[in-house]
């Protein structure tokens, strides 16, 4: 119903809601500020601050959205909505990211020795099963090695993620020829049924995939923060000349 006009840029509620679209936009500043001034800190946690700076940040770009009334009008206005649309959708971007380095949107920040420790406690549930086999062993010792080298870069993690996947499959099926050459041979009565060991596999390599893609995600935040601020300077610079042109001219 944009064509109807029932909310106008230039006065009444379309008016108020451009105000308090960019004042909200405004105060996504308090979260990167509060990490910087201990008196904010304190005034309201980090992860509160946080939280305010999430939903503001949809918030205000919402409040935009009505405010111009879903419509491109003169020049400096347009830019000044793609600049904003650009933050909007960075910052989507960097919500999805985060999430996958850290304990959920709010909790502590995941690290590298915490999945290591993770990987160990699965690989004990295999100890029994791919010492029957000495390529399993080898295998999984390949992918172990794979996912903990050092960071290379995005593509090469990207390559030894394809790695994993692909290589976990292997792994699987390996594993239950192996169970079934030892079941048929009865060598041990203490060997897991197919479905818990298909379990314990997958939960190994899921691990190991998490390691990876945690080296990848971690990469991509940092990337992320370089472009991000950028783009809230520009939107803020382009709001101003914004701002100042349609109520001086």
């Amino acid at each position: 119903n944009r064509d109807s006009n029932y909310i106008t840029a230039e006065s009444g509620i379309g008016y108020a809601l451009g105000i308090i679209g960019g004042s909200l936009m405004l105060i996504l500043l308090m979260y990167p500020i509060s990490k910087r001034i201990r008196f904010l800190s304190m005034l309201l946690p980090l992860r509160y601050w946080f939280g305010v700076h999430m939903m503001f940040g949809i918030l205000g770009p919402v409040m935009i959205l009505f405010h111009s009334n879903f419509h491109l009008g003169s020049t400096n206005s347009t830019i000044a909505l793609m600049s904003m649309l650009l933050v909007a959708i960075s910052g989507l971007i960097g919500r999805y990211i985060y999430t996958n380095i850290h304990h959920g949107l709010y909790g502590k920040r995941i690290t590298l020795n915490e999945l290591k420790l993770e990987l160990e406690s699965k690989n004990t549930e295999l100890l029994y099963i791919y010492k029957l086999n000495s390529n399993l062993n080898k295998l999984m010792s390949a992918m172990e090695a794979r996912a903990l080298k050092e960071y290379t870069g995005i593509l090469k993690s990207l390559v030894d993620a394809a790695s994993i996947s692909f290589n976990a499959r292997r792994l699987e099926s390996r594993l239950i020829r192996t169970l079934n050459r030892a079941g048929n041979n009865d060598e041990t009565t203490a060997l897991p049924d197919h479905e818990v060991a298909k379990k314990f596999i997958n939960r190994y390599t899921t691990t190991l995939q998490k390691i990876v893609a945690f080296r990848i995600y971690e990469r991509m935040f940092s990337l992320w923060h370089i472009l991000h601020m950028p783009l809230f300077v520009m939107m803020i610079i382009t709001a101003v000349i914004h701002i100042f042109a349609v109520h001086m001219y």
